[in-house]
């Protein structure tokens, strides 16, 4: 024993202290590696089980939009315009539309030449119809009061496609999930923007698909307006 002992408080050799910091270095990298592995598997499980009550909540916000939808039709003639990019052959882009400028109203500011939609921040007349390719906007107004308002005040969410000019299209709000704080930025990355096709619906013909994309690591989840993605 008392050789054991004396082995190990000998003095030792520079190639014997070199491997015992490798040694306590490699001990600690896999630690930490353990340890950040372990959070984000942890993190990662309380997202997927927020999950199910996100999509509830989007579910119920896909009805205020479909009444929104229907009410702008009952008021204008016609369904919303989407962004068709090319005619022939007829191309549309389902995430960059008008909706939120449409079913929330369009402010327009003639002495600046700009539009602001639920009162974010204005951008250029011009440059917003040329980012949708299209000419005003049909639900505007110089005049706050004669905007229509189709959409409840708590499904006015929006995620903004373009900074500095601000462009913004319709979205969903995670906070009204009702989800943990400090879940907010993990959900709200995997929640897309509202998609929306009039021209040419591939499930809904002569109406217009709507749909929203939630896309996990393993798969991703539509929710629309059609049996499929319901």
């Amino acid at each position: 024993m008392s050789g054991l002992r004396q082995y190990f408080n000998r003095r030792l050799t520079p190639v014997e202290s070199i491997l015992v910091v490798l040694l306590v270095g490699f001990i600690g990298a896999v630690g930490y590696f353990l340890y950040n592995f372990t959070v984000a598997k942890i993190l990662e499980a309380r997202v997927n089980a927020a999950l199910p009550k996100v999509c509830d909540t989007i579910r119920r916000q896909r009805g205020s939009i479909l009444n929104a939808i229907e009410a702008y039709k009952a008021q204008f003639g016609e369904y919303p315009p989407d962004h068709v990019v090319r005619r022939n052959p007829l191309s549309v882009d389902p995430v960059t539309n008008t909706l939120l400028y449409e079913l929330s109203g369009t402010l327009y500011r003639p002495a600046g030449k700009e539009f602001q939609v639920a009162g974010l921040e204005p951008a250029a007349e011009a440059y917003v119809t040329n980012f949708f390719q299209c000419q005003r906007f049909k639900n505007c107004s110089e005049n706050p009061q004669q905007l229509k308002n189709f959409l409840p005040k708590q499904d006015v969410a929006w995620r903004q496609l373009h900074d500095d000019p601000d462009v913004f299209v319709l979205g969903f709000n995670v906070g009204s999930a009702d989800i943990s704080d400090d879940l907010f930025w993990q959900v709200d990355e995997k929640v897309g923007a509202w998609r929306y096709v009039r021209s040419s619906p591939t499930n809904n013909p002569g109406k217009f698909d709507l749909w929203i994309e939630i896309k996990t690591k393993d798969r991703a989840t539509i929710i629309g307006n059609w049996k499929a993605a319901e």
